[in-house]
């Protein structure tokens, strides 16, 4: 049975991805209609991890080599302490490696791209090598406040700044700015010649050859993490606790943990078979559902 919700003012989404002075942007909305969908489709716990990350903000799922990488921020998110790391999880959620890389301050979003983990580390991003876990490269934009999300293709490396409301991308080795203005730019997604971004309107496609938006969906505003199940149909997170399906302009709560206080931060995929893998930041564990249709 459908009920429609009305999510009214967002105000505060994420203590933890930014300064108080920022708390306010990735869910400064105006009031949107979503519809709300418990049966079809939903999602089903598969399991979850014990409590040893440490404010756990991204989880990237690796097909190539059967694995997780998960973000650690260990500390506040714009605290330059050397302590955050990133974890390696087995494919049932088992520690491979809790701390695979390490001396990083508060990293997010992460990429694979070039034989390289791509991470974002506040106002830098860094280029850690697959097979050591060490960090080989560094890029630092002229203006960087906070940088947040990652997507790759297969010649760039793209990142979101959600602070300063800009998209960077990395090439050839040099690193650029392609969009400025995208106000609580958060959740990025590369596809074809566009990226899907999740931002204070909703979720948009970017045309890179012609740097404009077009609207895709306007109810998931100031979303989180953005992954594709196919060509038509996005999983998009909100921090606070709550997931969705989206696809055109209809989205679909698929899970809300607000009344637990286990936030949904930047989600993973796995979409052939459709798991979704989730980071629930202060709760310090990832969980993975099933998707069912």
């Amino acid at each position: 049975m459908k009920s429609t919700v009305f999510v009214l003012g967002f105000a505060l989404l994420i203590f933890a991805c930014q300064p108080a002075k920022k708390e306010n942007q990735e869910e400064e909305t105006q009031e949107k209609e979503v519809v709300e969908q418990s049966a079809d489709p939903k999602l089903v716990k598969l399991w979850e991890t014990d409590t040893v990350m440490t404010t756990c903000e991204s989880v990237l799922y690796d097909g190539e080599g059967n694995r997780l990488f998960v973000s650690n921020i260990n500390g506040k998110p714009l605290d330059k302490n050397g302590e955050g790391f990133i974890s390696i999880l087995n494919l049932d959620g088992s520690i491979k490696n809790l701390k695979w890389a390490t001396g990083l301050n508060a990293p997010k979003g992460m990429g694979i791209f070039d034989g390289h983990l791509y991470v974002t580390d506040i106002d830098r991003v860094v280029a850690i090598d697959m097979e050591t876990g060490e960090v080989a490269k560094e890029f630092t934009p002229e203006k960087a406040e906070f940088l947040n999300d990652i997507t790759t293709s297969e010649s760039a490396v793209y990142i979101s700044d959600m602070g300063l409301g800009l998209i960077h991308k990395i090439e050839g080795g040099e690193l650029s700015t392609v969009a400025e203005g995208v106000k609580s730019i958060n959740g990025l997604l590369s596809k074809g010649d566009h990226l899907m971004t999740l931002d204070g309107k909703g979720l948009r496609a970017y045309d890179l050859a012609e740097n404009k938006f077009e609207m895709v969906n306007d109810s998931v505003t100031g979303g989180d993490g953005l992954t594709m199940l196919n060509d038509e149909t996005y999983i998009a997170s909100r921090w606070k606790g709550e997931i969705y399906h989206v696809a055109g302009n209809k989205a679909t709560l698929l899970l809300d943990t607000k009344a637990e206080e286990s936030q949904t931060a930047d989600i993973g995929l796995d979409a052939d078979k459709m798991i979704v893998y989730v980071p629930t930041f202060f709760k310090n564990k990832v969980v993975a559902y099933q998707l069912e249709k």
